[in-house]
């Protein structure tokens, strides 16, 4: 055989080789997307779902307040969802994140550091969708004053994929607000700000030194905002970061939607 014909065949079964490896792994990757998607389709199912305005308080004889959220000695705090029962398949469960209108309706797991849930689902299997998670450095009790809860930027728009719609004014104006529902407390979650930062050089802060370095990083947010937003905050309020990646953007870009934690008002 011609040296020319043989180094064709090869070339030719090189190409065949690299589009099955290619076809393969884009099998794989969809088959993993969709394992995932099923879990939290089948989840969004199973807890009970109510109306987020319907009132989350019953009255009875007397009571001490729970969480963080002020109720009246008359009142007490019915969860969103049963925790308890749903922790037998999400151990670290700690809340359930959702937003009217949009894809964010998740549970918020806790995990011993911030790599684990990047590629493992609530339920501890293993898949590149990963969770929502709160940063492993935050209390579980959501009772820190900075708050970091972060999810995967997917292309579908599922996790924190429709978070990039936020460049968009017009999509604010829509989704001013999210919620948080905890074991012991519900809360607002007032959007204030929401930028892009380089996390080689920058990360969201989990404290604040005193007022001047709250009043500097809060102008300086409000001046790279992708969004104009009313909301109004002040030194000492909890603030919650949620964090994803940029479609398209270096493996070091992040997308930071800043929110104040507020009690949710009935």
């Amino acid at each position: 055989m011609k040296p020319k014909l043989i180094a064709l065949y090869a070339v030719l079964i090189l190409s065949v080789g690299f589009m099955a490896y290619f076809a393969v792994n884009l099998v794989l990757e969809m088959n993993t997307r969709q394992s995932g998607q099923s879990f939290y389709n089948d989840l969004r199912i199973d807890f009970q779902s109510r109306s987020v305005r319907e009132a989350s308080f019953v009255d009875k004889p007397a009571g001490k307040p729970l969480g963080n959220a002020p109720l009246d000695a008359a009142q007490a705090h019915v969860p969103f969802m049963d925790f308890d029962s749903t922790r037998e398949n999400i151990p670290d469960l700690v809340a359930w994140i959702h937003s009217n209108g949009t894809e964010i309706s998740y549970p918020v797991v806790h995990g011993e550091d911030n790599d684990y849930y990047l590629s493992h689902l609530p339920d501890k299997s293993k898949n590149k969708i990963g969770s929502i998670f709160l940063d492993s450095r935050n209390l579980s009790g959501f009772s820190d004053k900075n708050i970091l809860i972060y999810g995967h930027n997917m292309s579908s728009g599922d996790m924190f994929g429709s978070l990039k719609n936020y460049s968009n004014q017009r999509y604010f104006d829509e989704h001013q607000s999210m919620y948080l529902f905890t074991p012991a407390a519900d809360y607002e979650l007032i959007l204030y700000a929401g930028y892009v930062l380089d996390s080689a050089k920058e990360v969201p802060p989990t404290s604040f030194v005193d007022s001047s370095d709250f009043e500097w990083y809060i102008s300086d947010i409000s001046r790279r905002s992708l969004f104009k937003s009313d909301a109004e905050v002040s030194f000492g309020e909890q603030l919650v970061f949620l964090c994803t990646c940029t479609p398209g953007g270096s493996k070091d870009e992040r997308l930071v939607i800043v929110c104040k934690l507020a009690g949710l008002e009935m």
